[in-house]
Order: structure tokens, then C-alpha cells, then sequence
């Protein structure tokens, strides 16, 4: 087992470091949007390091009744180690119940791998339509899959994950 270790403002450049390194553009807020969650009281950072550096991060929302990893990153002389899978165990052994995170449309081998990744780790895919709104102004809205575990999301569970994520997470508002 590893041991995810809660992460605060002083790690905040290392994390936004990797998460720059290993998200697009409208996948992740500006700098200041993202250091500003860390103010919010379901939103989490928790991290892996090894002699002080951090090597991998969740950054997770903790709603009463699912968990929701908003983002998921490790630093790239880390990756292909079993880290993240390990991280992955960790974090569906410490919270029970629902976990689900966002993927991007299986359009190519990348893409695939990705979603396979999960699904060894414990991931179901979703085939529900899900739009990812935009993270900020010069943000867009992005075509993307939710992805949970241990089991699918039935078409209930699925409408009200996605309405906290709009609501609590975007702060979007359905039209």
C-alpha cells in the first residue's frame, strides 16, 4: 500500500507544475482558479512524495456520496512505475462507496490506453454524453466520458453526478 499524504498551499507550485505538464489547456483552471479551490472544503490535494518531491497527486472532491478525481498526475520520471495504480488502490481502499473521474473519448491508442488503465484499476466506462464545462473564460467545454468504480453508474446515479459536478465543481449552470 502507498501512502497518500494530504498536500496544502506549500506544495501547491509542485502540483500545478505537473498538472501543467500533463493536462491541456481547457482540462485544468488558470493558476489562480486552481490555488483558489484549495480554499473549498470538499476539494483535496493528495500526494506521493519520495525525499521531499512529489511525485504524483489527486486532486479530489469529497461529496457525501461519491468522490469525484478531478485530476490524477504523475510527474513524467515517475510514470510507467506503478505508482498511479498503486495510488489508485490506495485511494478505493480509503474512501468506500462511489468514485468516478472524467476521461476523454476513446478516439485514439493514447486515449484507449488511458481508459484501459482504469479499468484494470477498478473503473467502469460510462457510455452516458458528458460535457466537461469550461474551466474559465479562455477555457472550452470539452466532450468527455465519467468513468466509475466499483461498479457503472445506473442512469439516476449518472444525473446527479453530473449535476454536483455542475453545480458544485463548475459552478455551471444548465440551460
Amino acid at each position: 500500500m502507498i501512502h497518500l499524504e494530504n498536500l496544502g498551499m506549500e506544495d501547491f507550485e509542485d502540483v500545478f507544475r505537473i498538472m501543467e505538464q500533463s493536462f491541456p489547456i481547457d482540462e485544468r483552471r488558470n493558476r489562480e482558479g486552481q490555488q483558489k479551490l484549495l480554499s473549498e472544503e470538499k476539494y483535496k490535494l493528495l500526494g506521493v512524495k519520495k525525499d521531499g518531491r512529489l511525485l504524483a497527486f489527486f486532486a479530489v472532491w469529497d461529496f457525501s456520496d461519491f468522490v469525484f478525481i478531478e485530476h490524477f498526475a504523475v510527474e513524467e520520471c515517475a510514470r510507467n512505475s506503478g505508482i498511479g495504480g498503486r495510488m489508485l488502490k490506495t485511494l478505493l481502499e480509503q474512501k468506500p462507496g462511489k468514485v468516478v473521474l472524467e476521461v476523454e473519448l476513446p478516439e485514439d491508442s493514447i486515449k484507449k490506453r488511458r481508459i484501459a488503465f482504469y479499468e484494470r484499476n477498478g473503473f467502469c466506462f460510462n457510455d452516458n454524453s458528458y460535457m466537461q464545462p469550461a474551466m474559465g473564460e479562455d477555457r472550452q467545454a470539452i466532450p468527455l466520458r465519467i468513468m466509475s468504480a466499483p461498479q457503472k453508474l445506473s442512469v439516476e446515479e449518472f444525473e446527479t453526478v453530473r449535476a454536483k459536478l455542475y453545480q458544485n465543481v463548475y459552478h455551471y449552470k444548465c440551460k
